[in-house]
């Protein structure tokens, strides 16, 4: 795995799955009542894009999990609170075809959540984004979004998608949804999310 000077933290994979996850899983759970702030929260309900076959409640509810996310990480992380360097020139280029900041946002996270790959990413593949967002890494944020989907399918008679995996999607579009607002408060693109275009 990377190392503190890549902008990860180290981790082993028993430790993730027995503690970091489990504890951020339970920061995160603690905040699901607390909704976020327009515009965000629109970006979060939105039914386009849609990023599965689920119900847009469930979907909804995933990317609140993956907006929540974020913000926990970088309260645990210093590595984490440096936004993405790489988010302002994707969404100045998303924003060169649609209207709105927001609409950029909006496509740049769906694009980024489909090729995310559903299973645990390595840090090498280009498409794994969220190993480029700086934190506790690829794997991390992989097995946190496995132990909410488990949670949100326990007790499920049928699955709401052919494979729950499918469910990583609107998770990882709502980490990216935050990850894009850290980049736009930072001063990226010379816009803040909902603010004057």
């Amino acid at each position: 795995m990377s190392d503190e000077r890549s902008g990860f933290v180290p981790v082993d994979t028993g430790l993730v799955l027995q503690t970091l996850v489990e504890r951020m899983f339970g920061l995160v759970e603690g905040r699901r009542d607390d909704p976020p702030a327009e515009p965000v929260a629109t970006l979060l309900t939105a039914t386009n894009p849609r990023l599965t076959e689920a119900e847009p409640p469930l979907e909804a509810d995933l990317r609140h999990a993956g907006y929540l996310a974020r913000v926990v990480e970088v309260e645990l992380f210093e590595p984490a609170r440096r936004p993405a360097a790489w988010i302002p020139d994707m969404l100045t280029e998303r924003f060169a075809s649609t209207a709105t900041w927001d609409d950029a946002v909006a496509a740049l996270c769906a694009e980024l959540a489909r090729s995310e790959p559903l299973g645990k990413p390595s840090p090498d593949d280009l498409a794994a984004r969220s190993w480029q967002v700086p934190g506790p890494g690829g794997h991390v944020r992989h097995f946190l979004a496995r132990r909410t989907i488990e949670d949100y399918l326990s007790g499920v008679e049928a699955p709401p998608v052919d494979d729950p995996a499918e469910l990583k999607r609107p998770w990882l579009y709502g980490f990216f949804v935050r990850a894009c607002e850290e980049s736009l408060a930072a001063g990226a693109a010379g816009a803040a999310l909902g603010g004057e275009e």
